[in-house]
């Protein structure tokens, strides 16, 4: 799966989720990555989500394809240990808050002076010189200032299943090193790039604004289409189950409503999904006489985006672990 012409060598000062799934990104496209964690305590992610007392899931998935050093870069002697891979590498990530690595004699600027062709990348809460620069910040957090978890919203805002800040945090990353890879092999170069995830979580609540116009044209929650608002395009419940479906289109709303008999309901696609409307009503009641087994054998071979909801525990995996080969399956190349 080697997406890299050389295997540039990446060092990983991240810890915890967005950092390590970027470089995790990075080592399934053929980089070599360095984890450099502090001695003993290490990265947290290790115990964090851990109940047996033994290196979390998370992190062994995560980390599964990369080498492990631990060094005190408080130490002297393990900051020479530390500068040595530093004149090799290719690419630095650090998720530091502002100025750390600088305090301890290893910023940007000294790193550039040992190795100039350093593509060096902080991955941050919030972007240096903000307000909010120096305050610590979790995925909650950064999705409540992006307008995305009040938008998420069922009596209330909703945390949503997966941290999405997280993910995005890391692919952001993983998407800026190869930037900066391919810049450093045109120019010779090497660059600093600061990554804020709460600015990037912002830029995406904007876009999802940005689907429905001008900031008065935002539909509160759960009113939008995309956002639980209309019958062609929400969550229904089944005898033993949910079912999401997305007919946007008006041929996959024809093609739903074909497989039910029922293209009497034809003209409530885009219509409210609230109780009293009939067309709603009616696609809640059929779908409650269903097993989500009835659901699936009534749609097999009809085209109308529709599938059950899964929860998070009928799709993991425990042979993840054994490499970012087998849980990345996401793409595919062909040569």
């Amino acid at each position: 799966m080697n997406l890299l012409h050389d295997q540039p060598l990446i060092l990983d000062l991240t810890r915890l989720l967005p950092g390590p799934y970027g470089t995790f990104l990075l080592a399934a496209y053929g980089a070599k990555v360095i984890k450099i964690e502090e001695p003993v305590v290490g990265d947290y992610l290790k115990s964090m989500f851990s109940s047996d007392g033994k290196e979390s899931f998370i992190y062994r998935v995560l980390n599964a394809d990369k080498e492990k050093i631990y060094l005190n870069l408080k130490d002297a002697s393990d900051r020479e240990k530390f500068l040595d891979l530093v004149k090799e590498a290719n690419v630095l990530v650090e998720s530091f808050r502002p100025k750390v690595m600088e305090r301890l004699g290893i910023g940007f600027k000294r790193l550039k002076e040992i190795n100039p062709k350093l593509i060096y990348i902080n991955l941050g809460g919030y972007l240096e010189g903000s307000e909010e620069a120096e305050k610590a910040g979790h995925d909650i957090n950064y999705l409540a200032q992006s307008g995305i978890l009040g938008d998420t919203y069922k009596d209330g805002p909703v945390i949503l299943g997966a941290p999405i800040a997280d993910f995005a945090g890391g692919l952001a990353l993983s998407s800026l090193v190869m930037g900066g890879l391919y810049y450093q092999q045109l120019t010779g170069q090497g660059m600093y790039i600061q990554i804020g995830m709460a600015e990037l979580m912002k830029s995406w609540g904007v876009l999802a604004a940005a689907v429905y116009g001008e900031k008065n044209k935002v539909p509160g929650p759960g009113k939008g289409i995309l956002k639980g608002g209309v019958v062609c395009y929400n969550i229904y419940r089944a005898k033993d189950g949910y079912l999401a479906l997305g007919a946007l289109e008006e041929k996959f709303w024809l093609n739903f409503l074909r497989a039910l008999g029922r293209e009497d309901l034809k003209p409530g696609q885009f219509t409210p999904a609230v109780k009293g409307n009939r067309y709603y009503d009616e696609v809640c009641a059929i779908f409650a006489n269903l097993t989500l087994i009835e659901v699936e054998k009534l749609f097999k071979d009809v085209d109308c985006c529709l599938t059950p909801v899964k929860e998070l525990k009928d799709i993991a995996t425990s042979d993840v672990v054994e490499g970012s080969e087998k849980a990345l399956g996401f793409f595919r190349v062909e040569r």
